[in-house]
């Protein structure tokens, strides 16, 4: 590649590979062409349309396009992205155009090795001001199909709340979520340790009294046996319901439509948007699952009728005509002694084809 050298080639996709995904595993290569490069997924092609792993698909990989973007802006390098360009290989993501000199340095990169998820249960104050919010906001609505929306008046956090803790609750109580959620947390690497791939049991924020029962509820018989008592409503209020009724704003990013370059500039939106609070000093744990358990796929993926059903009219009385697609919380905590790792970048390479 003429466009960089090699320390900014590496910089740019150590930045892209610092995104965020759901389970902190990028199932991506990246492919090196004369002037950029391809990213090609590791899967024959993304999963379904108008499910929900379509979605976090999709918005981890708008996040790892934000990050290549805005690191490529440090050397005033611009991107050009085309989604999906050859539909005769599916695997292929992304085909990314770099331009020398067409770009402005974004301030936003030196947020992104300092980006992380805060699962705390408590964040502290104080609430955002409006010049920060307002800053968020400018961040977010650069791509202009995402629509942020903040839920931090008491009726409407209350409903929200309702939607949010029911979906929580679910993902200990469907065996099917249940075995999505455990199978990616690392208890092979013990509590005090971070791994490069999965989520640490340490970045988890779990108390340190709870962790045993904690570590136990990962093998079905023990969650289903603890859920004849009520163990699933507890741990969805504690999941959930509790660390949103603690934190000093709850926000909301929803679209008009599910299609696939709206969801992708939803990720690239979102990632915006954390890195910015980042800077600001604030910390964010995304909280998806009742928006994602509304899509109408959710059910070929494990969500059952009824439950969809609730979320999805709930979501339209909230925010009548949109789509949440990512909510999380915000506020202000120190950084956990334990974060998720990364695999190196020489695992990220593909040879061209």
């Amino acid at each position: 590649m003429k466009t960089l050298d090699q320390d900014q080639l590496h910089f740019v996709l150590e930045s892209a590979i610092l995104a965020p995904s759901a389970d902190n595993q990028h199932r991506f290569r990246f492919e090196i062409t004369d002037d950029g490069l391809r990213i090609r997924y590791t899967e024959a092609e993304l999963p379904p349309e108008g499910g929900y792993k379509r979605v976090l698909a999709l918005l981890s990989l708008g996040a790892v396009a934000e990050n290549l973007a805005i690191a490529a802006s440090r050397f005033g390098i611009g991107t050009q992205t085309v989604l999906l360009p050859d539909p005769a290989q599916p695997d292929l993501i992304m085909q990314i155009r770099l331009q020398p000199g067409q770009a402005a340095v974004d301030p936003l990169w030196e947020a992104i090795p300092l980006r992380h998820t805060n699962r705390q249960v408590r964040f502290h104050g104080p609430s955002m001001t409006a010049a920060e919010r307002g800053e968020l906001e400018a961040a977010a609505h650069i791509y202009p199909t995402s629509q942020l929306h903040w839920l931090d008046q008491p009726a409407r956090r209350r409903q929200a709340l309702r939607l949010m803790r029911r979906a929580e609750t679910e993902r200990f109580h469907n065996r099917l979520l249940h075995a999505e959620l455990f199978s990616a947390i690392r208890f092979d690497v013990g509590w005090r340790t971070s791994c490069p791939e999965g989520l640490p049991p340490g970045a988890l924020g779990v108390e340190p009294l709870l962790r045993p029962f904690f570590s136990q509820l990962r093998h079905w018989p023990v969650m289903h046996l603890a859920n004849l008592v009520g163990a699933h409503y507890i741990l969805g209020w504690r999941a959930c319901a509790l660390p949103c009724r603690l934190a000093p704003n709850l926000g909301l990013l929803a679209v008009k439509n599910t299609d696939t370059v709206t969801i992708l500039a939803a990720g690239r939106a979102f990632q915006r948007l954390w890195l910015r609070a980042t800077q600001q000093g604030q910390v964010l744990q995304p909280m998806p699952a009742s928006a994602l358990y509304a899509l109408p796929g959710a059910c070929e993926e494990g969500i059952t009728a009824d439950l969809r059903q609730i979320l999805a009219t709930g979501w339209q009385t909230i925010l009548p005509g949109e789509i949440p697609l990512m909510l999380f919380r915000m506020g202000h905590a120190q950084v956990p002694a334990v974060t998720p790792g990364r695999r190196a970048l020489a695992d990220y390479w593909r040879a061209a084809s």
